[in-house]
């Protein structure tokens, strides 16, 4: 006599349009929870790391920028060039702001040329002053970062050790930044002296000057003494420096704006998870009460030849599993090709910093999806089978 497995995969090979359509609404469940869950805790980790990285607490660019430019440029990595006024350094460290450290970096964007390897966004960075890139820095470098040598983000296809090519200057690599989320994963840093020879031969090649002096400041840096208020420092430089063409941001409306900004994505997820859960219960409960409403003479056959409610159900909860195994599986496999696709694309999308979950966070969120997605197609189908099983023979005969 055919074991109970036997008989279930029987019956599912006997009808395999209605068996994939089951596999189908498993494998798209699993794979959204999945998708989901990556999502979830990848842009969770892109907003710790925003928090631990930004590290000033007032960042001050050229008022032309609005708010949404400015963090456009740090989240998804546009290449920008823009200068704040002459002097505004200058004038910033004048006013009595409490100023513990302050610190210029200067934003170029390379060509898609033949002079430039790559279009990517070129920061210059004061070493001396400096209290956020280098920190990072000293994880991989050394010495001091030299003339002529760069740091690049580890979405740059490169390595330590190899030429890049900018402005038709010949620069070494000395260092790839770990992954961030941010758009530091498509910059080259540099140190001063190579971005002001930068920005020349840019305007060379261009044949386009960038700015009217030698003062090439695109964003200046402010870390507040303790017992210092980052907001009031920010509202000061405003009302003094606003009719400069300079404007100060607070570092922490960066952060409470992904905050917000994440809540909603977060929400808008877990709401989406539910109503494809929603559906697939229906769905897979529709269909195999149909399957077992078709089977009626089948069941009651088996019935009448000495088969047990219990064992009758073991057999349809058995195709149930099976069904749903492989609709976990193949929704795994599914969710692990695209989530490497939607990388970048949920950055530039949503403007959210997206740091990537661990190869052992992913592999326990494929089990768990996995496993969820095969619970919710047994519990779909329980209430069916289970009202099969308590049919009595005559009446599944009768009915045929």
């Amino acid at each position: 006599m055919l074991s109970i497995s036997k008989i279930a995969k029987r019956n599912i090979q006997r009808k395999p349009l209605r068996s994939f359509c089951l596999i189908l609404t498993v494998m798209l469940l699993s794979s959204f929870v999945f998708i989901g869950s990556v999502l979830n805790v990848s842009l969770s980790d892109g907003a710790v790391s925003l928090a631990n990285r930004l590290g000033a607490d007032v960042m001050i660019v050229p008022s032309s920028y609005r708010f949404s430019q400015v963090e456009g440029i740090i989240l998804t990595g546009k290449p920008s060039s823009f200068y704040l006024p002459d002097n505004a350094l200058e004038e910033v460290q004048k006013l009595d702001l409490g100023i513990e450290k302050i610190s210029p970096q200067t934003f170029l964007a390379s060509f898609k040329m033949s002079c430039c390897s790559y279009p990517v966004q070129l920061i210059g960075i004061d070493y001396d002053s400096d209290f956020i890139i280098k920190h990072w820095l000293g994880k991989i470098l050394s010495q001091k970062l030299r003339e002529g040598e760069l740091i690049i983000g580890n979405n740059i296809a490169s390595d330590v050790g190899e030429y890049l090519r900018f402005f038709g200057q010949d620069l070494k690599v000395a260092g790839k930044l770990e992954k961030t989320g941010m758009a530091f994963d498509s910059s080259v840093f540099v140190d001063r002296a190579t971005i002001e020879k930068l920005a020349y031969e840019s305007e060379r090649i261009s044949a386009k000057r960038l700015h009217d002096s030698s003062s090439r400041n695109s964003v200046i840096m402010l870390k507040l003494k303790s017992g210092h208020d980052p907001e009031a420092a920010a509202m000061e430089i405003n009302r003094v420096l606003g009719s400069r063409g300079i404007q100060a941001i607070f570092s922490k409306s960066f952060v409470n704006n992904m905050s917000q900004s994440l809540v909603f994505v977060s929400r808008a997820i877990t709401l989406s998870l539910a109503v494809i859960w929603f559906l697939a219960v229906i769905i897979i409960g529709l269909l195999f009460a149909l399957s077992i409403s078709e089977r009626r003479l089948e069941m009651g056959t088996l019935r009448y030849l000495g088969a047990t409610r219990a064992k009758l159900t073991r057999i349809m909860l058995s195709e149930v599993l099976m069904i749903s195994s492989y609709g976990a599986i193949l929704g795994i496999f599914l969710g692990a090709l695209v989530i490497p696709v939607i990388n970048s694309r949920v950055i530039e999308a949503l403007r959210l910093p997206f740091l990537l979950s661990s190869i052992q966070f992913m592999i326990s969120a494929a089990i768990i999806s996995g496993a969820f997605a095969i619970l919710t197609g047994m519990l779909a189908a329980l209430i069916p089978v289970l009202r099969a099983g308590r049919v009595e023979i005559n009446d599944m005969l009768s009915e045929v």
